[in-house]
């Protein structure tokens, strides 16, 4: 593998212990890929902030007291909790302070406390074409799909080495040759107005990920005006469900204006058709019908949008959550500063609606609530939330999630693949 004078000097020490650490984990992963050289990348998401035992931050740590530092912006992505609201959150205590080394250990290598899983909504957004180092799968699927960045899918302490040195392997979804699609999905039967409802977005993305696993799919037939906020939502479904790290929407991704840029010229090597059965027999899969009964609606799964907050003060149009239901929302710290400003914030707590940031709803302590059931209008929450919780969930969209919690009992409107 190439390594140019400056990758040589930070494998040197030169650049300091931590950036030599960094560097020689990179270039490992270089050799073990068969990348032909390192690249720069201008933005890191560090995804390692994420507790899933001591060994992630006793590494942060150690890198803090050899003096390391992130040389490139890094955006931190959503840990266990609301910082300032664990409390009402029921959190152990135990993790609180654990979570408050996290934050001082990331912080202190530079990374900005953003912590949330979409810092596209929060000021990262890099150009189309940029090579950047991102973690967390929505993210990194959103990165790549939609804004057309380029990353590949990296896991939890390399996102570190990449923030440490500002390198990483040329190999992946960082190369143009690795990006064409390789199946095509034709969307059969669906009416224009289907594309209203924003629980299609979900389950599209969901069957994307079912149908092509850890390929690369180009699917035709999406409205060429589908909302941010819809691909969002696919890019994360479509993550859970499959291995996918891109996607290409043809006529809506910028890597996808036609089928031939999106095949790069080739055939593909499948077609799938999508039908709205499809849709109906993976819901079918992803999401409870029968519950015995609801007591938590739960929203943000990625974070919300300053967009989906407004939809959601809509849906509830002044009126309260039941009061044998609890409604979470979840959203970055960015939103919800702008939300305390024009009076969102405040007109969501009085129709009950419990705001949270910096935390994910699937890491929620839902033992300490005695929950039986569970609702979302989360693909992503709805495929992760049994193993996390024992509870299978009910999917649903905005307006159902929101006339549900109303009610206090399941609201669930008819749709096109029911």
């Amino acid at each position: 593998m190439y390594l140019t004078d400056y990758d040589k000097a930070l494998l040197n020490g030169d650049y300091g212990e931590a950036a030599r650490i960094g560097m020689s984990i990179l270039t490992e992963l270089g050799k073990t890929t068969g990348a032909e050289k390192m690249i720069s990348v201008s933005m890191v998401h560090d995804d390692s902030a994420w507790f899933s035992g001591l060994a992630a931050l006793e590494f942060a740590e150690h890198l803090v007291e050899l003096g390391g530092k992130f040389c490139v912006p890094t955006s931190l992505n959503s840990c266990l909790m609301d910082l300032e609201k664990w409390q009402e959150q029921r959190f152990d205590p135990e993790l609180y302070v654990i979570h408050k080394r996290i934050e001082k250990a990331h912080t202190s290598l530079g990374a900005s406390a953003s912590w949330t899983c979409a810092p596209y909504f929060a000021g990262f957004v890099p150009r189309f074409g940029e090579q950047v180092a991102w973690a967390e799968s929505n993210a990194t699927n959103y990165v790549n799909s939609v804004i057309g960045a380029r990353t590949e899918r990296y896991a939890g302490l390399l996102d570190l080495c990449a923030g440490l040195t500002g390198r990483v392997p040329y190999q992946g979804l960082h190369c143009t040759e690795n990006r064409k699609a390789e199946v095509l999905l034709k969307l059969e039967g669906f009416k224009p107005e289907d594309f209203l409802d924003d629980a299609i977005y979900d389950m599209l993305g969901y069957v994307h990920g079912e149908i092509v696993g850890d390929r690369i799919g180009a699917m035709e037939g999406l409205p060429l005006n589908s909302k941010i906020d819809g691909l969002k939502r696919f890019s994360a479904t479509s993550a859970s469900s499959g291995g996918v790290g891109l996607f290409h929407l043809i006529g809506l991704t910028p890597e996808a204006q036609t089928r031939e840029m999106a095949f790069h010229g080739e055939k593909p090597q499948d077609v799938v058709i999508v039908t709205p059965e499809r849709l109906r027999e993976s819901e079918e899969r992803m999401s409870n019908d029968t519950p015995k009964e609801i007591n938590l609606v739960t929203v943000g799964c990625p974070h919300l949008s300053h967009a989906e907050c407004d939809s959601l003060i809509k849906a509830f149009a002044g009126r309260k959550v039941h009061s044998s239901m609890e409604f979470w929302a979840f959203t970055n710290r960015c939103n919800k500063q702008h939300m305390e400003q024009n009076g969102m914030y405040e007109a969501l707590r009085r129709c009950g609606v419990k705001i949270y940031t910096d935390g994910c709803p699937m890491s929620s302590p839902f033992e300490q609530w005695n929950f039986n059931g569970i609702m979302s209008n989360s693909g992503k929450f709805s495929t992760y939330c049994f193993s996390y919780s024992g509870i299978k969930p009910v999917y649903g969209s905005l307006e159902d999630c929101v006339e549900t919690a109303i009610a206090g009992k399941l609201h669930r409107s008819a749709r096109s693949w029911h």
